[in-house]
């Protein structure tokens, strides 16, 4: 009889407790500070931003939530963001965006989080990599 209540016991916790270690351990990005690079047209430009905890729930989240967030950085006026997937560690989105004299591009952006770091590509050849440095400054 008790080796029924124990195997009763484990597994109520299991599906108790085992939500919570699956969305954890799906968790694309921490907060804090971020720095990395961006190389685009052979340019690389040095990047830091601090990711509160509500912006890395974002960027945790499902398409909609990270749709939200990212127009929340890159202005609807410089970039129409659409199709965003968020699957797994990866967020992939298409990105129209105004350019300099008129001229505008269509770009496909693939991004893979590790939750202290990242790297990505686009479909024009840019490429970008970050990492997590500490608590915001």
């Amino acid at each position: 009889m008790k080796p029924t209540r124990y195997w009763i016991s484990f597994l109520f916790l299991l599906v108790w407790i085992g939500p919570g270690l699956s969305a954890r351990a799906a968790d694309r990005m921490r907060a804090g500070q971020w720095v990395g690079t961006t190389i685009v047209g052979g340019t690389t430009h040095e990047t830091s931003s601090c990711m509160s905890q509500s912006d890395a729930d974002a960027m945790n989240g499902d398409a909609p939530a990270v749709k939200a967030y990212l127009e929340t950085i890159i202005p609807r006026q410089i970039c129409a963001l659409t199709d965003v997937k968020a699957v797994g560690n990866q967020i992939i989105y298409t990105a129209s965006c105004r350019g300099g004299g008129g001229v505008n591009t269509t770009k496909t952006v693939t991004t893979t989080y590790f939750g202290d770091r990242s790297e990505g590509t686009d479909s024009l050849g840019g490429k970008t990599q970050a990492r997590l440095v500490g608590a915001c400054k």
